[in-house]
């Protein structure tokens, strides 16, 4: 089964199915995955952190809060020992981000790194940083992430 994951949304599943999510730039795609229980995840984290509004309607697009519901709706489907490895982060508007602040792409990647650490998950790759868009495709069977971008091909993660 194919899913697909759009901008501040995640997905979790069983093999064999196909998570995809698309139009990565300053946002970060967050895999995890348990190979022995083959179930895994797809989250499109658009931002940092929920702390900085006073409110919200959709919390999957906050690292702080997709990455842990991510972790828990996976554990509800037998999930114990995950890997990461994640794609995106990239510095979209130069011009723009270099104003302090607002580099949200290298902040979404601290923030995503820092989650994972305090969930004791593992990033065992990622393709993260530059000026390019990305899109992940992730196999649930196999565990392989593939990030697809525009000049630069395909590379597996």
């Amino acid at each position: 089964m194919d899913y697909y994951v759009g901008i501040g949304e995640l997905c979790v599943a069983r093999a064999p199915s196909t998570i995809v999510t698309r139009g990565l730039g300053s946002c970060v795609g967050v895999v995890l995955h348990d190979i022995n229980r083959s179930v895994g995840g797809l989250a499109h984290i658009m931002l940092p952190s929920s702390t900085d509004f006073t409110s919200y309607t959709n919390p999957h697009k906050f690292a702080d809060l997709a990455i842990p519901a991510m972790h828990e709706q996976l554990q509800q489907l037998g999930g114990r020992n995950f890997k990461a490895r994640i794609a995106g982060g990239a510095k979209m508007f130069a011009t723009i981000s270099e104003r302090a602040g607002f580099d949200v792409g290298f902040r979404n990647v601290e923030r995503v790194r820092q989650v994972l650490r305090q969930l004791g998950i593992a990033i065992v790759n990622e393709d993260v940083g530059g000026s390019v868009g990305r899109t992940v495709t992730f196999e649930v069977s196999t565990g392989s992430v593939k990030v697809r971008s525009v000049g630069r091909g395909e590379q597996v993660l």
